[in-house]
């Protein structure tokens, strides 16, 4: 994944802020934070997410933890979203999860993810939860 978060020199002050206030990725924890006190708006949203996504491979227990356990719907969809961004192979187990837990708003995120992950145990988990694409190719239509 490209390097969203090298914006020291971004032509935005708020991007500029974001990295003099955090030099480097403050945690899952402090984005939680700053989630649940209502900071995550404009830019600091993409912002925030954008940070959990590419350091989501060196910490995706810690993000599925806060999926878990953060009482807060907003953590909840931040982290999906950082999961849809990144994109990582070894999130399958926990998206059929989601899948399973049959939550309208996590769905899509989980679905959209299993699809650009696109292995065969995606695709099996994509099938076996009802949530496959039908295939509309036209050399399977009899």
């Amino acid at each position: 994944m490209a390097k969203f978060s090298d914006y020291r020199h971004h032509r935005d002050p708020v991007y500029q802020r974001w990295r003099r206030k955090y030099p480097r990725f403050p945690g899952i924890d402090e984005c939680a934070r700053l989630i649940d006190a209502g900071k995550a708006q404009r830019a600091w949203a993409d912002i925030i997410v954008y940070e959990l996504a590419e350091n989501a491979n060196n910490c995706l227990l810690l993000l599925i933890d806060a999926f878990r356990n953060d009482s807060s719907d907003d953590v909840h969809l931040y982290v999906m979203m950082a999961l849809e961004i990144a994109g990582l192979e070894e999130s399958v187990p926990f998206l059929v999860e989601v899948l399973r837990g049959g939550d309208p708003r996590f769905i899509p995120y989980a679905e959209r993810t299993l699809r650009s992950i696109n292995t065969q145990v995606a695709r099996t988990a994509l099938w076996q939860a009802g949530h496959s694409e039908p295939d509309t190719s036209p050399d399977n239509h009899v």
